[in-house]
């Protein structure tokens, strides 16, 4: 792999990680349809710490005054949780909520990594993710503004962290089948991907730090070039996806997520049959 592929790839994991169009499933796509080699597991895993960086920064106020707040919060009331603050709350039902796709990434994460990572499996899964968020946009109307988000609860965080799961098979899209478990569980375009990311971010970093010795092993001397520019490529461009999402979701609906899913996915079953 060179260092302008590992640049373009992590652009496209940067914008893909974000937006619901799957980035597990570009990142095969892409170096299929190229001709380029696959960067592999431990490749991809540095590229998704690029991305959770880039959520760090973009919800660093937010992850700050939560845990602050849980700190103090276990100062003053111990193990009595029902008197926490709502912002402590957050981060237990968050943490908990991982734990279902944390699970199934341990136990089946190489398997399904191994069985679907073809194009013709992304392009299956493309098309599923793309009928759960349709149905999940008909559950749901555009945000207005006059109206007070709904509340919290431990049940809609828990449902968007069960949909979490469908993101081990590449071309569902972690922040699709999130965002969609949110508005189905009842939550607002804007609550449903803010809870999105924020899920994402014990997940990734598990990953990321359970995979990091292979990546440095596989990537060393000159090789380690190619990881650090896939990360700060894939970290900038992260940052921009997400700060556009939340403003494009402030006035907009997935649709048009679905339909260039769709178009994709039947490009890729049109290559895969010609």
């Amino acid at each position: 792999m060179t260092f302008f592929q590992s640049v373009v790839l992590g652009i496209v994991q940067g914008l893909t990680e974000f937006i619901p169009v799957s980035s597990s499933g570009h990142l095969i796509i892409f170096p299929e349809l190229l001709g380029w080699e696959q960067g592999g597991l431990a490749f991809d895993t540095t590229l998704h710490l690029g991305t959770l960086t880039a959520l760090l920064v973009y919800f660093y106020k937010d992850l700050r005054g939560m845990f602050n707040s849980l700190l103090l919060d276990f100062k003053k009331y111990g193990r009595f949780f029902s008197q926490f603050s709502p912002e402590s709350k957050l981060v237990m039902w968050l943490l908990i909520a991982t734990i279902p796709a944390g699970l199934g990434g341990y136990f089946l994460g190489d398997f399904l990594e191994a069985t679907f990572r073809s194009m013709l499996s992304v392009a299956i899964f493309l098309i599923l993710g793309s009928i759960l968020m349709l149905v999940a946009e008909k559950k749901t109307k555009l945000v207005d503004k006059a109206l007070p988000a709904p509340a919290l609860s431990f049940k809609k965080i828990l449902t968007s962290g069960l949909f979490q799961c469908l993101a081990l098979f590449p071309g569902f899209s972690r922040s699709g089948a999130t965002i969609s478990g949110g508005l189905l569980s009842g939550l607002n375009r804007l609550q449903a991907a803010k809870v999105s990311f924020l899920l994402s971010i014990p997940i990734i970093a598990a990953a990321g730090i359970f995979q990091l010795p292979d990546a440095l092993g596989d990537y060393s001397g000159a090789g380690m070039g190619i990881l650090i520019s896939g990360f700060l490529s894939s970290a900038v461009s992260g940052y921009l996806a997400v700060s556009g999402l939340m403003k494009y979701l402030n006035s907009h609906g997935l649709k048009v997520f679905v339909v260039y899913r769709l178009a994709l996915s039947l490009l890729l079953i049109f290559l895969y049959l010609y």
